[in-house]
């Protein structure tokens, strides 16, 4: 009955708001052929219909802040924020999958006094965070932030404070009645970032602690720690520099250093470091971890059909480690009117691996076509192409209108695996019809 009531409220509140929703998806049909005799799942031919679809729409409350001043230089802001949406999935293995979810919170609750004190009663906030692994994952967020993820807030209760630019916070919480009584204390806080040399260097640091002896609220009972970073940013040179540092049973730390310089509108070099103390527990690694690359990248624009990207990376992980190893990689993107021209290759020095990945693809006006070959060399005692991967398409939505047909051959290894190919791929003959509401 609750949810219901939600719901319906939410809906009611919608009628004020504009929100569109976005239908989109496909329906094909497939004649597939696999060449490889190999196993049960190979060497079959089939129709296939294949299909997708997908619908969602989504409305949000803008937020709103009510600030109410009085004559004694005192006044409160609040902020409320809501959210809703609704999606609807379907596929050719499962039936309609209906989702929702909605959300109202308060994003600010301040008090200030002044123009320069402000006291936030949500939470006691989070300590700060100087360094980070430069490799991302494929959300763009850093892989490893090993004493970040170990001193974050665990929302235990308190509020927040900042005069000027000074920022810290403050919770706890606690238990009387258990023997012995429980108790949580956290602190943290933040500099303004202090600037030299006409604001092209900007100092920060911070700190923070915790003091309890109940591990359910941190991954540790009681701990220390600080960091510090420093920026520089000029019209060609741009550097980063931060270290964090915590004490718990033992010291641990990481650090990380990035640079990059433009050479000029069209080309760059850079190097990044990151290192982290293996011998505590937020690593696996058993000793110090270091990671380091350079890397070099430049466009060039011969005219106005011909343009070529290029980009170079000496990558070292684990340097310091047993199983270090130093990838050398580069790219090269050439457009050629409507020709592209793709080239990847890797090399592994201590693996002795060297991966070529070679793509080309024409876009006319009427069809679209593509061809990919990765070929993969070991270099060991015995040296060895081990992998020879080709894929290939045409495409056209000219013929019909509204729908793509297509052929395709894909997952081809050419490799020998005894006295015959690894595999001998997949042929695809296709016609597919798409919508999307957004276009």
């Amino acid at each position: 009955m609750k949810k219901s009531i939600i719901v319906l409220l939410i809906a009611i509140l919608a009628m004020g708001f504009a929100f569109a929703g976005t239908l989109k998806g496909f329906a094909a049909l497939e004649f597939n052929v696999d060449l490889q005799p190999a196993t049960a799942a190979k060497g079959t031919w089939a129709f296939n219909n294949a299909k997708a679809w997908k619908y969602s729409f989504k409305f949000e409350f803008d937020s709103t802040a009510v600030e109410v001043k009085g004559e004694t230089d005192m006044w409160a802001e609040l902020a409320i924020e809501g959210a809703a949406w609704i999606g609807v999935n379907g596929g050719e293995a499962a039936s309609a999958n209906i989702t929702g979810a909605y959300s109202v919170k308060l994003s600010k609750a301040n008090i200030h006094i002044g123009e320069d004190i402000t006291i936030g009663i949500l939470s006691e906030g989070e300590g700060p965070d100087f360094a980070w692994s430069y490799y991302k994952d494929d959300f763009g967020d850093p892989i490893a932030d090993y004493i970040y993820d170990d001193h974050e807030a665990a929302n235990i209760g308190g509020f927040t404070l900042q005069y000027k630019e000074w920022f810290g916070g403050f919770g706890a919480k606690g238990r009387w009645d258990t023997d012995p009584a429980q108790f949580t204390f956290y602190g943290h806080g933040l500099t303004p970032e202090f600037k030299f040399a006409d604001d092209q260097i900007a100092v920060q640091a911070g700190g923070y602690a915790a003091y309890s002896n109940n591990t359910n609220v941190f991954a540790r009972a009681s701990f220390a720690g600080a960091g510090a970073s420093a920026t520089y940013a000029a019209d060609k040179l741009n550097a980063y520099v931060g270290a964090d540092a915590m004490y718990d049973a033992g010291f641990a730390f990481e650090a990380l250093a990035s640079a990059s310089y433009a050479i000029n509108e069209d080309g760059a070099v850079g190097a990044d470091a990151y290192v982290v103390d293996g011998q505590s527990a937020y690593n696996d690694k058993e000793k110090l971890s270091l990671d380091a690359d350079v890397w070099a990248e430049y466009n060039l624009a011969v005219n106005d059909d011909i343009s070529v990207a290029l980009w170079a990376q000496v990558d070292a992980r684990d340097i310091l480690l047993d199983t270090r190893e130093i990838y050398v990689r580069a790219t090269q993107e050439t457009a050629i009117d409507k020709f592209g021209i793709s080239l990847y290759e890797s090399y592994a020095v201590f693996g002795k691996v060297l991966i070529i990945d070679a793509n080309v693809d024409y876009t006319a006006d009427k069809f679209y076509a593509w061809a990919e070959v990765t070929p993969m060399f070991a270099f060991d005692d015995d040296p060895a192409l081990f992998a020879l991967g080709f894929e290939c398409g045409i495409s056209t939505d000219a013929i019909i209108d509204k729908a793509e047909l297509g052929l395709k051959y894909t997952d081809a290894d050419f490799a020998k695996a005894g006295n015959t190919v690894a595999d001998k791929g997949l042929v695809t003959a296709y016609v597919k019809i798409g919508f999307d509401s957004s276009k």
